[in-house]
């Protein structure tokens, strides 16, 4: 069975949402906003800020594609940049818009859209910005072209898709997938059970889960990627609906072996819309001049 935008749009209201279940505070308040930021760049995706270079691109036009409430986006406008958000929910925009008028925070345009036909024209954007959001989306490929035709020839995309790391296989596959025996309930369909699974609130429309050639070839049109696998997430980073988080000794040591380039959770993409220039060889650096 095939999905549709509207089936997305449908599913991402109201309790489904990101972020609103990281703060108690009362909603919509400034207080409110400034704990979803705070629980977002310190427990729940710590690096967060150093990947999304929101102090890099001050006077940049950049545009976030799945908006959201807002908190990334209000990190490159506090930083400079030009911004511009689109999202399929009204609620979402609305909100978004909220967190910057809290703020007294400037932006260019937040507005309805969807990743599969971007409402602005060619080559308009220094950066377009996605975390989590083009996974759900029916037609990645056709998204991931559009914001290919959005960048400006120079352009740069920061974006984070789902990995298939150790909560995939552990909690996806084994537990729910056969454990459990939704494989079989799903009539044998992996994806049914990604979907069924991959979300807070569970029943996603649509939840791709990716492997490192599949980033490969989605992104295939583009000069340069980049793509590290990050976050080991719940139980290793943070408590899970607060209820357990390992002796922090086990992050460090996951981290020190490199075992977050196996076991992380999300793909961290930077993709380049130029080709790089051609590499040197090691001897061609060394008996170059400066």
């Amino acid at each position: 069975m095939s999905t549709s935008l509207e089936d997305v749009k449908e599913y991402w209201a109201g309790k489904n949402i990101p972020q609103q279940w990281y703060s108690d505070k009362e909603p919509f308040t400034l207080q409110w906003f400034n704990d979803l930021a705070k629980k977002r760049y310190e427990l729940y995706y710590e690096y967060l800020k150093h990947f999304a270079e929101f102090q890099c691109h001050a006077g940049e036009k950049v545009l976030e594609v799945g908006c959201g409430l807002g908190t990334d986006l209000v990190e490159f406008a506090k930083n400079g940049a030009e911004v511009y958000g689109i999202d399929l929910g009204e609620d979402q925009v609305g909100m978004s818009k909220l967190n910057f008028e809290t703020r007294n925070i400037d932006y260019a345009e937040i507005k309805t859209g969807n990743a599969e036909d971007v409402p602005y024209g060619d080559g308009m954007f220094d950066l377009v910005y996605s975390f989590g959001v083009l996974h759900h989306t029916p037609d990645t490929e056709k998204a991931l072209a559009e914001i290919h035709r959005v960048l400006k020839p120079d352009g740069q995309v920061i974006m984070m898709l789902y990995a298939r790391g150790w909560k995939h296989y552990v909690k996806r596959c084994l537990i729910h997938g056969l454990l459990l025996g939704k494989w079989a309930k799903n009539g044998f369909s992996w994806q049914a059970v990604y979907n069924d699974v991959s979300e807070v609130h569970g029943g996603s429309p649509k939840t791709d889960i990716y492997t490192k050639g599949q980033v490969k070839h989605l992104f295939r049109e583009f000069g340069e990627v980049i793509a590290e696998k990050r976050r080991l997430g719940e139980f290793i980073e943070y408590k899970p609906y607060r209820s357990r988080v390992m002796p922090r000794f086990v992050k460090n040591l996951l981290h020190l072996f490199g075992f977050e380039a196996i076991l992380g959770e999300n793909w961290f993409i930077k993709a380049y819309k130029a080709t790089p220039p051609e590499p040197k060889s090691v001897a061609a650096v060394i008996f170059k001049h400066y």
